[in-house]
């Protein structure tokens, strides 16, 4: 059964033409299933979603293949990384002992739109972002 995983690559601006091509030539994605996001903290990247589909039969080495992306998930439109979830609620129980049950954790999800929130060197990052295309 194939799998289909987001993800969510980090370019120049001026790599994005060249980046839809890539991804539409080798990898049959269209372009109109390409989202584009614009990083408010810091616009000297733009961040790019697509949705690769990963065939049972065949493997794909994603760290050559995009070495400037990560897996990421969406809710609305947060965008985040697994690890950065699990870290934002740590954060968000504060001194809790024990074992954290992460999935009966309820995120206010409205506090994260037009956010990816991630992990950038063991630090929580979220970063204020609005959709270009």
């Amino acid at each position: 059964m194939d799998k289909t995983i987001l993800l969510a690559s980090f370019l120049f601006p001026e790599r994005l033409e060249w980046f839809m091509t890539y991804l539409e030539t080798n990898f049959d994605i269209p372009q109109d299933r390409v989202f584009c996001y614009k990083n408010l903290d810091d616009e000297s990247k733009v961040i790019v979603t697509f949705k690769l589909v990963l065939q049972d039969n065949k493997h794909i080495d994603l760290k050559n293949t995009f070495p400037n992306a990560i897996i990421i998930h969406k809710k609305g439109n947060a965008l985040y990384t697994i690890n950065a979830l699990n870290k934002l609620i740590e954060e968000n129980l504060g001194d809790t002992i024990g074992n954290i049950d992460y999935k009966s954790y309820k995120v206010n999800w409205d506090d994260y739109q037009n956010k990816l929130i991630l992990i950038d060197t063991k630090e929580l990052r979220l970063i204020n972002i609005t959709r270009i295309f």
